[in-house]
């Protein structure tokens, strides 16, 4: 028995969105703003970010009324797609527009959602995930990082491996314990939160690889304190 596929028909505001795109990457290589990278999901060019963001190019599905512009998940693959191919620089807003933004819009505050969306949808807002440490990580219930509750919010301390572009960012989503772990449940009293990177505290060692860059970070936490209104859901 023969099997056909039948590849699937963009709409034509997709195919036209390609379009696009497509020109605006060539139009940025052409004036030389543009070196494409085979990583480029992860190298980081805060200028290319912001005028991606000027486009209409970073926060996509985010709702308009927190800076966003209201498009659908298709589109903003779309306009992914077209990016990485040509090998644009995504890394400095990639973790805030593709995970954090949406987060933040589920789980957030609403400080939060005020403060910050607007921002990462303009390319100007740079995330990091602090979750993998030095003895968890695929094994994330292992997670020994703390944050203890004080007067307005809670004080983290503990240290974090492998965060990507950490040393550029604004602000981590950091996983911590707040309450030791249940024996019939390792994965519960974990909460995560918005912490600043310009709280004290905070030092950021980045960690040098082969071909010298320096991507991956190592972060340590030290009584960092994060306001009640930063946390991500309930704890």
């Amino acid at each position: 028995m023969a099997f056909r596929f039948d590849p699937p028909r963009f709409p034509d505001n997709a195919a036209a969105l390609r379009a696009e795109v497509r020109a605006f990457a060539a139009a940025e290589t052409a004036a030389g703003r543009l070196t494409p990278a085979h990583n480029a999901w992860i190298t980081p060019d805060p200028a290319f970010s912001r005028r991606l963001g000027e486009a209409g190019y970073v926060g996509l599905t985010l709702p308009t009324d927190h800076g966003g512009h209201g498009r659908s998940p298709l589109e903003r693959f779309v306009v992914v797609e077209e990016l990485l191919a040509a090998g644009a620089p995504m890394g400095a807003h990639w973790i805030a527009d593709r995970q954090s933004a949406p987060q933040i819009l589920a789980h957030g505050s609403d400080r939060a959602r005020r403060e910050i969306l607007p921002r990462i949808a303009a390319g100007d807002c740079y995330f990091g995930i602090a979750m993998t440490e030095p003895g968890a990580g695929s094994d994330l219930a292992a997670v020994t990082t703390r944050a203890v509750a004080v007067d307005g919010g809670h004080a983290i301390t503990g240290g974090k491996l492998w965060t990507s572009n950490a040393r550029i960012a604004h602000y981590l989503i950091v996983l911590a314990r707040t309450a030791p772990p249940e024996d019939r449940n390792r994965h519960a009293r974990l909460t995560q939160f918005i912490v600043d990177l310009k709280t004290p505290g905070i030092e950021i060692r980045p960690i040098e690889d082969l071909p010298g860059r320096r991507d991956f970070n190592q972060v340590f936490f030290d009584d960092v304190f994060v306001p009640e209104d930063m946390r991500l859901g309930a704890e």
